[in-house]
């Protein structure tokens, strides 16, 4: 080994820890935002800032050899964009704006780190859930090779820049001839299912279902005027149906604030391919009930979830949507989460998977 190939190895050994650190940090800031919070997360953020900025430094002015040239321009990337999400934290000076900018670059983070997980393994582990980071058979199952196979992340007409595209994550190892259940994961107000699909990917690559993050057609869904998405959202269930096997049984909708909003507003109509709807501090629009669509919720699998602390839409919206759900006769779940502030409860994700199909349970 070269004095150059030692060079890389230090580096890549002391920034991955740290990037990877700082990523995890990150997250408990997604998991506790909220406007009045803002200098404690920064707080938080800084000595995990601090650390990844002092090996980032030296990593940041090595040169790669051409064949692994690309892979440590994601690593870079990688750091770069988490960099950047701590410093919208530690910069935010009580702009509720620059903090969620902050969340969209904890986003841009993963993308870039994704494609070095089939390389490094504590890579690999951190796009899984805890109770599998050690589960060698899962982690050797990413590394076969599977030529011709449409399977890892798919973007169909889903840049950043587009509207109304949608992202696909088929995990690695799937036998795509089998069914597997569907989550279709719904973005907030503004945002990109590019940057959604992160909130579920972990779950999906650890359990080993097809999971969908489409983006809307204008900057939020139809939740005024006329329903453009619901037509593009029913096509493209069809389409991942032609080239996947879906259990048809097992179609969950879910969404965040906006997105939880349209979970309800799309999913009660008389027709619906949606088996189980998931709302996340969303609120039951006026017009399910105005238009009866709300007599739909009879029988209907709903798991609602909000925060007692959400500051958006008050945890009373919750509580009025319960009162109207099982007055229809929702099978309803419902999850007010103590101290939740307008933010996505990632925490909830394994027991709404647990609740949409005992299949896909960790214990399983």
């Amino acid at each position: 080994m070269t004095s150059s190939d030692e060079a890389l190895m230090q580096g890549i050994t002391a920034l991955t820890p740290r990037l990877l650190t700082a990523m995890e940090a990150f997250e408990q800031v997604q998991r506790n935002m909220h406007p009045t919070r803002l200098d404690q997360l920064a707080d938080f953020i800084r000595p995990f800032d601090a650390e990844l900025r002092a090996s980032f430094e030296p990593f940041e002015k090595l040169t790669f050899p051409e064949h692994i040239e690309k892979f440590g321009q994601q690593i870079k990337a990688a750091a770069t964009y988490s960099l950047r999400a701590s410093d919208g934290i530690l910069n935010a000076g009580g702009d509720t704006m620059a903090a969620m900018k902050a969340m969209r670059a904890q986003c841009r983070a993963q993308e870039m780190l994704y494609p070095v997980a089939s390389v490094l393994t504590p890579i690999s582990q951190y796009f899984l859930e805890l109770p599998k980071r050690d589960d060698k058979t899962l982690l050797a199952s990413f590394l076969e090779e599977r030529p011709g196979q449409r399977v890892g992340i798919l973007n169909a007409a889903n840049e950043r820049d587009a509207r109304g595209g949608f992202s696909l994550y088929v995990p690695e190892y799937l036998d795509t001839s089998k069914p597997a259940s569907l989550v279709i994961a719904l973005h907030g107000g503004t945002g990109h299912g590019s940057d959604f699909l992160w909130a579920w990917l972990r779950e999906a690559r650890s359990r080993g279902f097809l999971l969908m993050a489409p983006t809307s057609q204008d900057d939020t869904w139809s939740l005024m005027g006329d329903d453009n998405d619901l037509p593009v959202l029913l096509h493209t269930i069809e389409f991942i149906a032609e080239n996947f096997a879906v259990d048809r049984e097992h179609i969950l909708l879910t969404g965040m604030s906006d997105g939880g909003t349209y979970t309800l507003l799309a999913g009660l109509r008389e027709q619906s391919p949606f088996t189980h709807l998931a709302p996340f501090s969303g609120v039951l629009h006026p017009e399910i009930s105005m238009n009866g669509n709300i007599r739909f919720a009879q029988g209907r699998n709903i798991y609602l979830v909000h925060g007692t602390h959400d500051w958006m839409f008050p945890i009373e919206t919750a509580y009025m949507a319960q009162h109207e759900l099982e007055a229809a006769g929702a099978n309803l779940t419902f999850r007010p989460i103590e101290g939740l502030s307008h933010t996505y409860a990632r925490t909830e994700n394994d027991s709404l998977l647990k609740w949409f199909n005992p299949a896909l349970s960790l214990e399983g």
